[in-house]
């Protein structure tokens, strides 16, 4: 199992009733949790008023604003993540539904992970090791709330059409990257933004959608309705995942790594992945083995 996830950030807030803030987006997904007062949330040019217990989930680039809606003091919770699980990705994106209320099935289920969290996370929490396991813990917990509770909830969408192409040229793309070959045949080149050069990026994609009866416009569309993201956004993300791996395990040098994700040049892959995390390979790869 090589699933990932990331908590960017989490906070507990008490507002007066004049707060607010200004409209905006991200690259990731959040849970707004208010715990007492009321909140008025636009998103995507659609008001709704959180009372208390209710929540938003909110998927990747959805633009928002949030105020304070009554005359009193309001307490929200917020936390904002990431995961590439392409499975839960595909449930999260399915949803037309923002608002959650209190007695909903799916704040029911995912808020006693999130009062964990809370105290967790809070400022009288002790740092300790096995306090930072129980809230990696919890929050496997969550994303299984979350994973059921939209299935059940939306049995059925996954046979559409869309679903249908975005999942087989997702599984195209990760069976591209398992055999570690550039489809195109063509050398990563230097200087590219993505693990692949664009060209061969964008060759590869375009080798996967082949023989799928659509165009590429149209399966780009598609696959970002569906995941959040392009198909070379995720070939990418593959990718790098990949090097990752690799790079932890200990029988595995940087040459062998850089090989087998199908650079031509050690140089080449040193460069990017330096881009893409900072710090180049050897350096990674030190944190896990003397």
């Amino acid at each position: 199992m090589d699933s990932t996830f990331r908590i960017f950030a989490a906070h507990l807030r008490t507002v007066t009733c004049e707060w607010s803030y200004p409209e905006h987006s991200h690259p990731l997904f959040e849970v707004n949790l208010v715990l007492s007062g009321s909140q008025e949330m636009i998103v995507n040019g659609q008001r709704y008023i959180q009372k208390p217990g209710d929540l938003m989930l909110l998927s990747p680039e959805d633009v928002h604003e949030s105020r304070a809606a009554g005359p009193e003091r309001m307490t929200y919770y917020c936390l904002h993540f990431n995961v590439d699980e392409r499975l839960l990705r595909e449930l999260l994106f399915r949803s037309d539904d923002f608002l959650y209320t209190e007695y909903s099935p799916l704040t029911r289920a995912i808020r006693p992970s999130l009062d964990k969290l809370i105290e967790l996370t809070s400022e009288n929490a002790e740092f300790r090791l096995a306090n930072k396991m129980r809230t990696l813990s919890v929050v496997f917990e969550l994303f299984a709330g979350l994973s059921e509770n939209l299935e059940r909830s939306r049995e059925g969408a996954a046979g559409s059409k869309m679903n249908r192409i975005a999942a087989e040229i997702a599984a195209g793309l990760e069976r591209y990257v398992e055999l570690g070959e550039d489809s195109s045949g063509g050398e990563v080149m230097e200087g590219s933004e993505g693990i692949e050069s664009e060209d061969t990026s964008r060759e590869t994609v375009a080798a996967v959608i082949e023989g799928l009866g659509y165009s590429a416009s149209s399966c780009n569309r598609m696959f970002h309705n569906v995941y959040g993201m392009s198909p070379r956004q995720y070939l990418s993300a593959l990718k790098l995942k990949k090097a990752k791996l690799l790079l932890m395990e200990p029988d595995m040098s940087v040459e062998a790594v850089s090989a087998r994700l199908g650079y031509k040049d050690i140089a080449h892959f040193s460069r990017q992945f330096k881009r893409w995390t900072g710090e180049p390979p050897g350096k990674f790869r030190g944190k896990f083995h003397i």
